[in-house]
């Protein structure tokens, strides 16, 4: 009977774990050094999300177009997977022998090239 209990109050003392180390957080202000880095982290982390939101409209966005496009590159078929390899992309994790088979498809190539300097020169410098 209590391996059914198991899981349900795993998951009620993980959230009681993590509020408890967020009540700890409240006693930064006892140091100054402390208490300046917690307010940055809460500024940064806000940028950050804002940073995360913009490039997900972005990849959105340029997924949509691309899956629009007349191609047959299996890496962009479809819009899940064209947002998946654009943040890819930007994370710096796409492969060079995948930048080699979209020199196949040109109109691709363009798109990607455009969405490569929109994310590098534009979102990269909100952060």
């Amino acid at each position: 009977q209590g391996e059914a209990m198991l899981f349900p109050y795993s998951v009620m003392s993980t959230a009681a774990m993590l509020l408890y180390f967020l009540l700890l957080s409240d006693l930064s202000v006892f140091s100054t050094r402390v208490s300046a880095f917690a307010l940055i982290c809460t500024r940064v982390v806000s940028e950050v999300a804002l940073f995360l939101f913009g490039l997900t409209f972005f990849v959105c966005a340029f997924a949509c177009a691309v899956s629009a496009l007349e191609q047959d590159d299996p890496d962009f078929a479809g819009i899940p997977k064209s947002a998946l390899q654009l943040y890819k992309i930007t994370l710096g994790m796409f492969s060079g022998s995948h930048y080699d088979m979209l020199m196949d498809y040109p109109a691709l190539m363009v798109a990607i090239f455009v969405y490569v300097v929109t994310t590098a020169i534009f979102m990269l410098n909100l952060l």
